[in-house]
C-alpha cells in the first residue's frame, strides 16, 4: 500500500471515531400531522379549576429485578427503580431511575389534551387505591371528565406493567388525547449524544437526539411505541391495544422534547391499553419485550458485524468471568481471524517501501506537472508487478469488523460499570488514572516505527507521527474497555509486525539465493 493510502486509511479511521463520538444526525423530517399540542407550558386553565392538592400517597409493583411506584400525581409513574444497577459505585444507594434516563425527578409519563380548557388535566391530582387482586387504580373525575388508570404487573412478561387508560368526557371533549413522554439534557451531560427520544411506527423506527433546539415533526403511522434513552437504559411505553393512533415530537426548551402516541376521541372517549418497561438495553431482554427494541442499540453502520461479535464476546465472559478479559481474548481473536489480509497488506506496504527511492526521483524530475508524474509513476508500479489495491484492499475489508467491534464496546451495556482489575473499576467509565491512554499513545508510536515507511511526503511524515497523540488524547475521555480494546490491538499489531517482519525477510532472502 503506498504512503497516500496509508495516510487515507490512518484519516479515515481518525474522522469516523471523531464523526462516531461527535457526530449530529439528521433531524426527524419535519411532516404535516395531527393537530399538535400547544407549544407553551401546561398550565391551569380557569374553565375548570384543578382539584385541591392533598398529601401525595404512593403504591409500588415489585418487579423483582426493579421496583416501579404509581402515586396519586399526575404523572403515569412517580419513579422506577433497577435494583442491580448504580448510577454512582461510590454511592450504593444510587440506583439507576427514570431520572437517570429522562433527567425528570418528578416522574414520567404525561396525558395531555389539544383543547386549552382541558390543559388543567396534566396536573390534576387523582385518588389511589389497590383492589384485591394487586391492581393499582388512579381515578379522578370533575364535571367535565372521569379519568381511571390501572396497573398491574404482567404475568406474560415479568419486568413490564401493563398500564390501562380510560377516558370519558360528560359533554364537550377534545380532538386527542397524547400520551407523551419527556426527555432533556443538558450541555455538561455526560450521555449527550445518547440522550434520545425514540419511537417505533408501523413504517420506521426512529429517533431524536436531545440537544439544541428540536423542530415539531409528526408521524401520521400507527405507533409501536414510544421511549426515552440513554446509552444504556431505556424507559418505553408500548401500544398493546388496537386502535387508531399516530405520533408526534415535539421540542420544548433547549435540549428539551417530547415524544407521544396521539390518539383521536371517539364520541368522547378514548381507551388505550399500554405496556411500560424500564431495563438495561441487553440484545436478549430487548428482544423478549418487543422485537424492534433492539434498534434502540446504535452499533451503527456495522450491526451485520456488531451482532456474532457480541455474541462471542458473551460466550468469552461466561467461561472468564471478567469483561475486561472478555475483551482482550476478542480482540486477539479478531487479530488472528484478519491475520492473512494484514500479511496481504504488510506484504504491498513491503514492496511500496522499495518503490520509495525512484518515486521520490519521479517527483523531482516532474515537479509541478502531475499528470506526467502519475503517469510515470503508474507506469513504474506495473513495471516492478505491484498492484496498489493489494495494500488497500485488505484493510478496507477488515474495517467493518474492527469498526462494528468499537460500537460493540461503546453500546454494550454489559460493560455497564462491570470491574476488569486494578485501578479499572468500571468499563463503561473513562481511565480514571488515564494511564491506559498513555501507554497506548507509546505503543503506537513504536508499532508506527517498526511499519515500513511508504511516506515520502514531509506532511504525510509529520501527518504519521501525531496520529499516535490523537488517538491517545481522543481516548481520554472514552470507556476504558474502548481502550482496553485499542491497547491490546496495538500490542498485538507490534506483535504481528515483528512476525511479518522476520517471515518477509525470510522470503526475501530466500528469492535472492
Amino acid at each position: 500500500m503506498d504512503r497516500r493510502t496509508v495516510v487515507t486509511v490512518m484519516v479515515m479511521m481518525g474522522i469516523f471515531l471523531l464523526w462516531d463520538r461527535f457526530y449530529i444526525q439528521p433531524k426527524l423530517q419535519k411532516t404535516t400531522g395531527p393537530q399538535s399540542v400547544p407549544t407553551q407550558q401546561v398550565s391551569q386553565s380557569s374553565a375548570a379549576p384543578v382539584k385541591a392538592a392533598g398529601p401525595e400517597v404512593s403504591e409500588s409493583i415489585d418487579l423483582g429485578t426493579s421496583e416501579a411506584v404509581v402515586s396519586n400525581s399526575p404523572k403515569l409513574f412517580k419513579n422506577w427503580a433497577l435494583k442491580n444497577y448504580k448510577v454512582n459505585l461510590k454511592d450504593p444507594a444510587t440506583t439507576v431511575s427514570l431520572e437517570t434516563v429522562g433527567h425528570q425527578a418528578d416522574g414520567m409519563g404525561d396525558l395531555i389534551f389539544d383543547r386549552p380548557e382541558f390543559l388543567y388535566l396534566s396536573q390534576v391530582q387523582g385518588t389511589l387505591e389497590k383492589t384485591s387482586q394487586g391492581a393499582i387504580l388512579w381515578k379522578y373525575e370533575d364535571q367535565n371528565v372521569r379519568m381511571e388508570r390501572a396497573y398491574s404487573a404482567d404475568p406474560q412478561q415479568p419486568g413490564l406493567v401493563t398500564v390501562d387508560i380510560n377516558v370519558q368526557f360528560k359533554a364537550a371533549a377534545p380532538g386527542n388525547l397524547f400520551v407523551s413522554l419527556l426527555g432533556q439534557s443538558n450541555e455538561k451531560d455526560e450521555d449527550l449524544i445518547d440522550r434520545r427520544l425514540v419511537f417505533s411506527s408501523q413504517k420506521e423506527f426512529s429517533y431524536q437526539e436531545l440537544k439544541g433546539a428540536i423542530e415539531q415533526s409528526a408521524v401520521p403511522f400507527p405507533m409501536n411505541w414510544i421511549g426515552v434513552t440513554n446509552r444504556y437504559f431505556l424507559f418505553t411505553l408500548l401500544k398493546s391495544s388496537e386502535g387508531p393512533s399516530s405520533g408526534l415530537i415535539q421540542g420544548l426548551a433547549e435540549n428539551q422534547g417530547r415524544v407521544m402516541i396521539v390518539y383521536p376521541l371517539q364520541g368522547g372517549a378514548v381507551r388505550s391499553q399500554l405496556k411500560a418497561f424500564f431495563g438495561p438495553k441487553e440484545l436478549g431482554l430487548l428482544r423478549s419485550v418487543h422485537p424492534s427494541l433492539e434498534q434502540t442499540i446504535d452499533f451503527g453502520w456495522f450491526t451485520v458485524f456488531a451482532y456474532p461479535l457480541l455474541r462471542f464476546m458473551k460466550f468469552l465472559n461466561e467461561l472468564v468471568r471478567n469483561w475486561g478479559v472478555a475483551i482482550i481474548l476478542l480482540t486477539l481473536a479478531v487479530k488472528l481471524v484478519t491475520f492473512p489480509l494484514t500479511y496481504k497488506s504488510m506484504k504491498s506496504m513491503k514492496q511500496m517501501a522499495k518503490l520509495n527511492p525512484q518515486i521520490q526521483k519521479l517527483r523531482e524530475k516532474y515537479g509541478n506537472d502531475k499528470e506526467a508524474l502519475n503517469r510515470e509513476m503508474m507506469l513504474l508500479m506495473r513495471t516492478q508487478g505491484y498492484n496498489p489495491l493489494a495494500g488497500c484492499l485488505p484493510i478496507l475489508i477488515q474495517m467493518p469488523v474492527f469498526f462494528a467491534l468499537y460500537r460493540v464496546l461503546y453500546s454494550s451495556t454489559e460493560l455497564y460499570q462491570a470491574p476488569f482489575m486494578l485501578w479499572i473499576q468500571d468499563l463503561s467509565a473513562k481511565d480514571p488514572l488515564y494511564i491506559t491512554p498513555v501507554i497506548l499513545t507509546a505503543v503506537m508510536f513504536v508499532q508506527q516505527k517498526l511499519t515500513p515507511n511508504t511516506a515520502s511526503d514531509p506532511m504525510q511524515a509529520k501527518l504519521l507521527l501525531w496520529m499516535p497523540v490523537i488517538f491517545g488524547v481522543f481516548m481520554l475521555q472514552l470507556p476504558s474497555g474502548l481502550t482496553l480494546y485499542m491497547l491490546v490491538n496495538a500490542l498485538a499489531g507490534i506483535v504481528q509486525q515483528v512476525v511479518l517482519n522476520k517471515k518477509l525477510e525470510m522470503g526475501n532472502a530466500a528469492t535472492a539465493s
